[in-house]
């Protein structure tokens, strides 16, 4: 914390060096309306061409703004329109811009640092950005799926299909073997949680462990955030733009941003959805005709007497899969938003309340929540942005995925015979045994499991942050800027099970009936001060040097309560009094700090740009916790304007290389104990089987990336095409220790990874007459991922199933992705474990496009 008071400290005094005010400025005044219809357009930001200060329009369209002296260039720009620049001679003072639409999106600002941006034109790295209009063309269940298909170099895929979200986002592959999998997500400067943690239902599932399993159908939390709020996303992908990040982002960050109240009345939006969903494609069954065929199925004597009596002689067959996911009740979405401004201040504000319902019985999700964000002007030179969020997520995602009781309904009907009928209840008012694979314990029916048991999650999620910028120095040529964050992000996660006493499967264990009770407290917090100094010198061939200066601290803390209870009375749904209780109680908490310096340098009218910097970082996970480990990067870019012919707009050729880091999991760096147990009635300490390493660092990633844009015919046509190679090396992994030790294993660096992957993107306006407009857009991803080197044996991806289902393996000089499984070898039904797939795909391909009369869109996307 000290070394983070100290960088304040030093920007503060920054922010107080004397520069020479330069009293040779003057007043310029403009209106900026829409080319063709000439309609005023607020909230546009106009400033001198190379500097990072400038003003926005009214509701009117129109600005005033100061400059030097002489000649300037005046720059018109806002999200979803092709930028404009004016020349302004000495004795001129009206610049008026026409902004036509930008419908291939090729304008816009990436980030670059803390608290800078560039013009994506200039962007010396692949920039994906998708703007509020495109992320809610077509409703998804969180925000990754409104990213699928739209983000070159991602590949998005969901963990189930049960109600309320729960998907992964990959970028440009596999970079860690035990490490952080996920990429950094920061909203509005806050880096948030995206955990996705059991709610508990392997206590009814017994899928693994007792009280919690990764194999349960967990809800990542990106899944409280509401997307329309989102004004725009931008994915960073290579080490050259996520070494901003430091350690925390080698698997790429997400960098969203939230609407703003823009200046003006009250704008009301109001937005209500209706929709249904059903079982797209459905496994199916086989098909019986007499008890002959189904005999062999039947697993035991219990389904032979229910076969026999079910098909006499002929069977009956029913589709007990669109019995079970069969609903498709209607799903509802209310939304109301306001934005507006007045004098110094703009807001924007808006809830929201989704109701989905799941198409398997007894299933659904419920997110109501929140947001208010407030821009203050407070003085001439400072400023102040906050924003709260609120969400309220209910969700019940019933029974999928992996189990070790029979009550996965997909799991079941693989070795069922679907010749009886399951969804009727008897005079007893109970639902018919399961008599198939074994009958008794073994099994269960699934119409009766999902209709009596609990299994819900609530979560309750607040998010806010409070930005204050200070304009220390603001002259013609000079403008140093100040700038704070504070931000947190804390949710309450409960988790409820409850599966009752006379279910079929409940006796297996030995205990009747199932009560499970999961609390998780995460609370985040972020800080961050900033200093950017912009030089804009009077010379022809220098447009502006941008030097950049900052730290930061952050701290994750995590609570993890759970208890599970077994031999329940009847109606009894608490763990308190059951026969066997079992508890989990877990917590960590991560420490961070970096500071970080970058340049930016634009030339020659911008058409060369030059970025430069590094960042340093230490954390409470690494094995010297007073170390600061260094990620630096350099990139470029030059831009050939109208060359060869007026049909070509430009051409942009980039490079950049980088280097951004994994850091180590909560406690590989200490040496633990174990619980030991009573022993004469005292508890007890033993070693225990992980030895901690006091060495353990993060992870590196080295990327090397270049590529190159176009334009052509007046931005009807654009092409965007990289080619990277990243190397990942101190790789976190997993080193058995010999036996006599008397420990098991300790967590090492060592070891290589790499990838190398293409990405292409081609983007055109085939048609674009009166008010018709077709859009269409290609996106092309291509990787292969190799493990180099492994200085450990051989060894199976943790977590993953055995050699008859498939999984990962990681052995040196192949590849990461292969998947390993029991394929045939020799005679007499001899298999071996060996590679029979890949699972990363050979391409992905995919065709958005955009047709749009007026004010009506319809869009499609094949993926």
């Amino acid at each position: 914390m000290g070394r983070f008071l100290r960088v304040a400290t030093a920007l503060a005094a920054v922010a107080l060096l004397p520069f020479r005010a330069d009293a040779q400025t003057r007043d310029i005044t403009g209106k900026v309306t829409m080319a063709g219809t000439g309609q005023p357009i607020a909230e546009v930001t106009v400033s001198v061409v190379g500097t990072q200060l400038g003003v926005r329009t009214n509701e009117r369209g129109e600005y005033r703004l100061r400059v030097p002296t002489g000649e300037v260039s005046i720059l018109a720009r806002q999200l979803g329109y092709k930028r404009a620049t004016v020349r302004l001679g000495p004795n001129e003072s009206v610049a008026n811009f026409e902004l036509e639409k930008d419908v291939l999106q090729l304008e816009g600002v990436t980030v670059t640092g803390q608290a800078t941006t560039v013009d994506r034109r200039v962007a010396a790295t692949a920039v994906a950005s998708v703007n509020a209009a495109e992320l809610n063309r077509v409703p998804a269940r969180s925000v990754e799926g409104n990213l699928a298909g739209k983000v070159a170099g991602a590949r998005i895929f969901d963990n189930s299909g049960a109600p309320g979200g729960g998907a992964q986002v990959q970028i440009r592959g596999a970079t860690s073997v035990l490490g952080q999998g996920d990429p950094l997500y920061v909203v509005d400067g806050v880096i948030i949680s995206n955990a996705g943690i059991s709610s508990g239902a392997s206590a009814i599932t017994r899928a693994s462990g007792t009280t919690g399993s990764s194999q349960d159908q967990v809800v990542n939390r990106l899944a409280d955030l509401n997307p329309n709020d989102i004004e725009s996303i931008e994915v960073l992908k290579s080490a050259a733009a996520t070494a901003i990040y430091g350690s925390r982002a080698t698997n790429g960050v997400v960098v969203i941003t939230t609407k703003k109240g823009s200046a003006g009345q009250t704008r009301w939006n109001i937005t209500q959805r209706v929709g249904t969903q059903q079982l797209l494609r459905p496994l199916g069954h086989r098909q019986y005709a007499t008890l002959d065929d189904v005999l062999p199925f039947v697993g035991g004597p219990v389904g032979e007497a229910a076969a026999r009596a079910a098909c006499n002689p002929n069977c009956t067959n029913y589709n007990w899969e669109g019995d079970l996911y069969g609903r498709t009740d209607p799903s509802y979405e209310t939304l109301l938003s306001a934005s507006g401004g007045a004098g110094n201040t703009r807001y924007f504000a808006s809830i929201n309340d989704r109701q989905e319902s799941g198409i398997q019985i007894n299933t659904g999700a419920r997110r109501t929540g929140g947001r208010i964000n407030l821009d203050q002007t407070l003085t001439s030179k400072l400023t102040a942005s906050m924003g709260i969020d609120v969400t309220r997520n209910f969700l019940q995602r019933g029974i999928g995925n992996n189990n070790n009781a029979g009550v996965s309904p997909t799991y079941t009907f693989g070795y069922t015979p679907a010749v009886v009928d399951l969804n009727t209840k008897l005079e007893n008012g109970r639902y018919p045994l399961m008599p198939f694979d074994g009958g008794g314990s073994g099994t269960a029916n699934p119409f009766e499991v999902l209709r009596a048991i609990e299994s819900n999650e609530t979560v309750f999620r607040q998010a806010g942050n409070l930005r204050l910028n200070y304009a220390a120095v603001s002259t013609a040529r000079h403008s140093v800027q100040v700038s704070t964050l504070f931000g947190f992000d804390r949710f309450q996660q409960e988790g409820v099970q409850y599966s009752p006493n006379y279910l079929q499967f409940e006796p297996a264990d030995g205990f009747l009936g199932t009560a499970g009770q999961n609390n998780v407290s995460s609370l985040q917090t972020n800080n961050g001060v900033n200093a950017v100094w912009t030089w804009t010198p009077a010379t022809s061939w220098v447009t502006s040097f941008t030097t950049s200066v900052g730290g930061t601290y952050e701290r994750q803390k995590q609570e993890i309560y759970r208890i599970r209870g077994r031999g329940l009375l009847p109606t009894r749904k608490t763990a308190a009094g059951a026969a066997d209780v079992a508890t989990e109680d877990t917590r960590n908490e991560f420490r961070d700090q970096s500071y970080y310096v970058n340049e930016q340098v634009l030339l020659f009218d911008e058409r060369l740009a030059l970025n430069a910097g590094f960042r340093a970082d230490r954390s409470s996970a690494n094995g010297d916790r007073e170390k600061y480990f260094m990620f630096p990067k350099y990139s470029g870019s030059y831009r050939f304007v109208k060359p060869l012919s007026d049909k070509i707009d430009e051409i942009k050729f980039r490079g950049a290389w980088g280097q951004s880091g994994n850091r180590p999991r909560y406690g590989d760096r200490d040496i633990l104990y174990a619980d030991g147990g009573i022993i004469a009635g005292q508890g007890s300490l033993v070693s225990a089987s992980l030895l901690g390493n006091t060495n353990i660092k993060p992870e590196v990633m080295n990327e090397l990336e270049f590529g190159a844009d176009a334009a052509f015919l007046n931005s009807r046509l654009a092409f965007e095409f990289t080619r990277y190679q990243r190397k990942i090396t101190d790789l976190l992994l997993t080193f058995p220790l010999p036996p006599s030790s008397g420990l098991g294993n300790q967590i090492i660096n060592g070891g290589q990874l790499s990838v190398l992957g293409t990405e292409a993107v081609v983007s055109f306006v085939p048609v674009k007459r009166n008010k018709f407009e077709w859009a269409s857009r290609i996106i092309y991803n291509a990787n292969v991922q190799y493990t180099n080197d492994i200085p450990v044996p051989a060894f199976p991806v943790p977590g993953s199933f055995g050699a008859a289902y498939g999984r990962n393996r990681i052995t040196a000089n192949t590849r990461s992705s292969y998947i390993w499984s029991n394929a045939p070898y020799g005679a007499n039904g001899a298999v071996r474990d060996t590679i029979t797939y890949d699972s990363n795909p050979i391409h992905t391909t995919t065709w958005n496009n955009d047709f749009t009369i007026g004010r009506f869109t319809v869009s499609a996307l094949l993926d």
